[in-house]
């Protein structure tokens, strides 16, 4: 629709390298967008996971595989989905969507993606992202909703009030004590 057209070479003198996540990427392939990178084609990614969950265990996502073209051209790409807010913008914008909320299951870029966007995010605890990291989050990577899996887009969030000295949700209290967190309770899991 903009007149460009998907070239596999850098002799064809490609615009852009956009690199996103494929299987079967080749050295030949980084190869070639390492040479149209040099010779001042712009640089994009994707995204930004550097590893991605599966049956089997992480394996390295697209973030790791942009390090290839970035490590040997020095040139960092445009990272144009998740943690950066651009292709949710574009989502937001193509949808009219009022109340977008961003679905992951890592911190450091869908739920960054969703703060950096100014969205509400909903972290599922089925990918690389463990009970540890979520508690020790930093900020930019406190999801507005948790959830064991997506079965939780069925069901309405459980309210979380403000009880003494913590906080209390279906039946269980957390409070920070002597710097530890506390969880008391017998409440639904």
């Amino acid at each position: 629709a903009h007149g460009l057209r998907p070239v596999s070479i850098a002799v064809e003198g490609p615009a852009a390298v956009v690199q996103g996540m494929a299987h079967g990427i080749s050295y030949g392939l980084l190869a070639e967008g390492a040479l149209a990178v040099r010779q001042g084609a712009l640089f994009v990614a994707a995204n930004a996971d550097s590893t991605m969950p599966t049956g089997r265990g992480e394996l390295p996502g697209n973030g790791a595989m942009v390090r290839v073209i970035a490590t040997a051209t020095g040139v960092e790409p445009i990272v144009a989905g998740k943690p950066e807010p651009p292709l949710h913008r574009e989502s937001i914008l193509r949808t009219g969507s009022k109340r977008p909320l961003v679905v992951g299951d890592r911190l450091d870029t869908d739920i960054e993606g969703a703060t950096n966007a100014g969205v509400d995010g909903l972290l599922v605890l089925t990918g690389v992202t463990t009970p540890l990291d979520l508690l020790t989050a930093p900020p930019e990577h406190r999801p507005s909703y948790v959830a064991a899996d997506l079965s939780a887009l069925h069901l309405p969030y459980p309210p979380v009030q403000r009880a003494g000295e913590g906080w209390s949700c279906r039946g269980w209290n957390a409070r920070w004590q002597e710097g530890r967190l506390r969880l008391e309770g017998q409440g639904d899991p």
